[in-house]
């Protein structure tokens, strides 16, 4: 390893280790809204399970949390809603409660560095080269949305993780249980990947297709059946509502909102409700389009890259994205730029692990005493606009590189009159998923 290699693994060490102090003292919480908003308690998120998995124990629906409704056992009743299939709760949210809430979300962090280093372990095993192995780890080591993960006890980067045992499977064309388990367990932990249903038919995956919605159908159907109401409350999250103002929602959809009503305010317009309604069904229906295109008609599909491009069209699609949910394209970037030597991924990277302009925004962090502030826009306007793109904008660069790289074979091939459409295969013309003509351009890690 050369010695510049070795300056850069320590400096992004001692990066870590300042992002795990600051967890500790707050010295970075005037950095992001989400730990400015929360007046600096963390763990809202992690006590969403903790109080799911108490209301089990209670014989409470684990999606109630009114506090007139149930026993809150949250230091200040301060948590956020869960949100996920109720097996979570009714498994590793009892297991939590035999802990205090405090130790239970210590517990829970260190869980989450664990993961973190099993990341960087399957990376740079993946990895020959020493000093590429020291660029990866620090690609790992200097994300800041992961500081937000620990803060709020998310539950993104375990997510994050298990797409990552998916692309470094699919890199190597290794399929079987290594690629089929870890998808079903992250539609079962966090039900955003459900979004790769598609490409897994294309691959054949039939088998991890049947396990999961049999196993939805045996640890949540009877649940929501037994448990009035409990249904209704997880559909919900699908649910967007009319689109408004929300200073910590950093997704794609809430830029084209923020943008719409700028380019109206400048222009002394009030442009109606449905005209964003619209926006917003447009949006999903514009970044959805391509990736099921693209999955029916690439005939030999480069599994990292169509994997890639679904994870990433989520936070172009998805109607709330907050700034620890980034940790989830992380083991995107990873995979991509170790099997390219593109200088379009670092770049990506690079802006997507920094923070937002948010201390540029509220530097007294008046967002924590002022709730309007959450819900209006803030001026100068291309303040506001600066600060909802910080995000976007380098998901969607993500997003059009990938589908530009999918699509280019894809026009070839057309050019050439080799047409082609699954599942209406000539036979003989595809193998099967784990064959060298499925995995296609698909590129063993160097």
């Amino acid at each position: 390893m050369s010695s510049s290699s070795r300056a850069l693994l320590g400096a992004a060490i001692v990066f870590h280790l300042l992002l795990l102090v600051s967890w500790r003292t707050g010295t970075l919480n005037p950095l992001f809204f989400d730990a400015t908003v929360t007046h600096g308690r963390r763990g809202w998120d992690f006590y969403a399970l903790y109080q799911a998995g108490h209301n089990v124990l209670q014989g409470d629906s684990v999606y109630e949390s009114d506090g007139k409704q149930i026993e809150v056992v949250i230091p200040d009743g301060a948590y956020t809603p869960y949100r996920y299939l109720p097996i979570t709760a009714y498994t590793l949210g009892v297991l939590f409660n035999l802990f205090s809430p405090l130790w239970a979300y210590r517990l829970w962090v260190a869980c989450i560095e664990l993961v973190l280093l099993a990341c960087i372990w399957l990376t740079v095993r993946a990895v020959k080269d020493r000093d590429r192995r020291a660029r990866m780890a620090a690609m790992w080591l200097c994300y800041t949305p992961f500081y937000l993960e620990l803060y709020m006890g998310q539950f993104s980067f375990v997510q994050g993780a298990l797409v990552l045992i998916m692309l470094l499977a699919a890199a190597g064309a290794s399929w079987g249980a290594r690629y089929d388990l870890p998808w079903v367990a992250s539609v079962l932990w966090k039900q955003n990947t459900a979004l790769f249903a598609p490409l897994m038919a294309r691959l054949g995956r039939w088998r991890a297709l049947g396990v999961l919605a049999g196993l939805i159908a045996f640890t949540a159907l009877p649940y929501f059946a037994l448990v009035p109401g409990s249904a209704p409350a997880f559909l919900r999250n699908l649910e967007s509502g009319s689109p408004w103002f929300q200073l910590g929602n950093l997704g794609f959809r809430q830029l084209v909102f923020d943008a719409m009503w700028s380019a109206g305010d400048v222009l002394g317009a009030e442009i109606p409700t449905f005209w964003y309604t619209a926006a917003q069904t447009a949006v999903v229906i514009l970044f959805l389009a391509p990736p099921l295109a693209f999955t029916v008609l690439d005939r030999r599909p480069d599994v990292v890259y169509h994997l890639s491009l679904w994870m990433s069209a989520y936070f172009l699609i998805y109607h709330h994205v907050w700034e620890h949910h980034y940790v989830m394209i992380l083991p995107v970037l990873v995979v991509l730029a170790m099997r390219e030597r593109s200088p379009w991924w670092w770049a990506i990277y690079a802006l997507l692990a920094l923070p937002t302009p948010f201390y540029l925004i509220d530097p007294q962090g008046q967002v924590a005493v002022l709730d309007a502030m959450r819900w209006t826009p803030i001026r100068p306007l291309w303040q506001d606009l600066a600060y909802h793109a910080s995000k976007a904008l380098p998901v969607l660069a993500l997003y059009c590189l990938l589908a530009w790289r999918i699509a280019r074979p894809i026009v070839a091939r057309w050019r050439a009159r080799q047409f082609y459409l699954w599942p209406f295969v000539p036979g003989g013309e595809l193998g099967p998923p784990g064959s060298s003509l499925a995995v296609g351009r698909s590129r063993g890690v160097p």
